[in-house]
Order: structure tokens, then sequence, then C-alpha cells
């Protein structure tokens, strides 16, 4: 009996540890929640673990700095939507979203019925 009731246990543990893992940190609300300044470990803790991480050695984004410093740049993917941070310092120097509408270059816009593109300005 006690060997059920540990199997059971153990059996209802997994399932929720699977089932808490399913969902996505990687998300167009949570790109949005990505602020400059933010620290390295704020953004893991928002977007989970990087898919993939390259590191600059010297390249200053900011006007201000003095020495340039390694750029740490960590992107994250999900389906359609891949997201980029970069990292100078510890500290989010900018972020990109491709798979967002007005954040990513990859984004096509939508076509009229003309088959024209909906955002073209006239000349």
């Amino acid at each position: 009996m006690h060997d059920r009731t540990g199997i059971s246990l153990l059996l209802a543990s997994v399932a929720l540890v699977v089932a808490a893992g399913c969902g996505s940190k990687i998300s167009e609300a949570n790109y949005y929640r990505v602020q400059n300044g933010m620290d390295e470990a704020a953004v893991d803790d928002l977007l989970g673990p990087a898919h993939r991480e390259t590191i600059e050695a010297g390249a200053a984004t900011s006007p201000a700095a003095t020495r340039a410093e390694d750029r740490k740049i960590k992107t994250w993917s999900r389906g359609w939507l891949t997201l980029t941070v970069v990292f100078e310092g510890g500290r989010v120097v900018s972020r990109t979203a491709e798979g967002i509408p007005f954040e990513g270059s990859s984004v096509r816009p939508a076509a009229t019925s003309a088959g024209h593109s909906s955002n073209t300005t006239p000349r």
C-alpha cells in the first residue's frame, strides 16, 4: 500500500513539474518588459535561458562610455518570434524582435485586395 502511495505522489510531482515547464516565457508581452538598464539576471528570469549567446569584444554603444566594453548578445526563439537582447556591463543597451509588427524587419505588411502593401506611403 505504501509503495502505491509513494509512486502516486512521485507521478503527481513529475506531472506538476512538466506542466509548469510547458508555458513559454518567450512572448511579445515579455519582450516589452525588457527595458534598457535592466540587469542580465532579470532578463534571464523574465525570458528563461537564452537559445544562443555570443560575445563581441570592445564595441561601445553608449556615447557616454569612456571605454569600450564587451557586448553580450542573447537570442531567444519560439516559433515565428525571435527576441535579441544586447548587454554591456551586464545591463541591457538594446533589444530587437522579429515576428512582432513594427519591431522586426521580417514582418511583412498585410496585402490589400489589389495586391499592394497596405502601409505604403503615396508619392
